[in-house]
């Protein structure tokens, strides 16, 4: 009977400290870890990729497995709330750009870009120095390596779509219609 009584007050116990985490595909509330997964002490699931939005994948009670750092992301978890809650995430646009007879030039459609809500929106582009053989990051989302940002193959800016290259012709007629308006006698 002792006995009994012990494995009542354990199981009780267990079933008490099971940890909570978001399980599926992050849509219902987190939940306790059950079943098989009852033992378990971290929750996992997509990682968040600045710019560029969560990975493939399902949250689970359970670490993430191994050689999956890229694509899973785990915490310790908890028995009040669970570490692996989805994070607010914002979309904005970026203009994306292309190779054309050995010109970069705006593609036709705009990326959708995915941050952490208190992300600032950024841009990239194509810089003064780019070659054919520079690859244009996350599609115009987000900032430019600080490599490629130092060589001047790209630029980055602060904003949706701001990411558009001003062209040196529309500057010097801009600043000449200017110019020209300021000076006397020329009408």
């Amino acid at each position: 009977m002792k006995v009994l009584a012990l494995f009542f007050i354990v199981a009780v116990y267990y079933s008490e400290a099971a940890i909570k985490c978001v399980q599926g595909d992050g849509t219902k509330a987190a939940a306790a870890c059950a079943g098989e997964a009852a033992g378990e002490t971290k929750c996992s699931g997509p990682k968040f990729v600045e710019y560029t939005g969560f990975t493939k994948g399902d949250y689970k009670c359970g670490a993430c497995a191994a050689n999956t750092a890229d694509t899973c992301q785990d915490c310790t978890g908890k028995t009040d709330a669970a570490c692996n809650a989805v994070v607010e995430t914002a979309e904005f646009k970026c203009k994306n750009y292309e190779l054309k007879e050995e010109k970069w030039v705006v593609a036709t459609a705009a990326t959708t870009c995915k941050a952490l809500k208190a992300t600032k929106a950024k841009c990239n582009m194509p810089g003064d120095k780019a070659d054919k053989t520079y690859k244009v990051q996350n599609a115009g989302c987000g900032t430019c390596t600080d490599a490629d940002k130092k060589a001047e193959k790209c630029a980055d800016c602060e904003g949706a779509e701001c990411n558009v290259k001003k062209s040196s012709a529309a500057t010097f007629t801009f600043f000449a219609l200017t110019a020209g308006a300021r000076l006397p006698g020329v009408e």
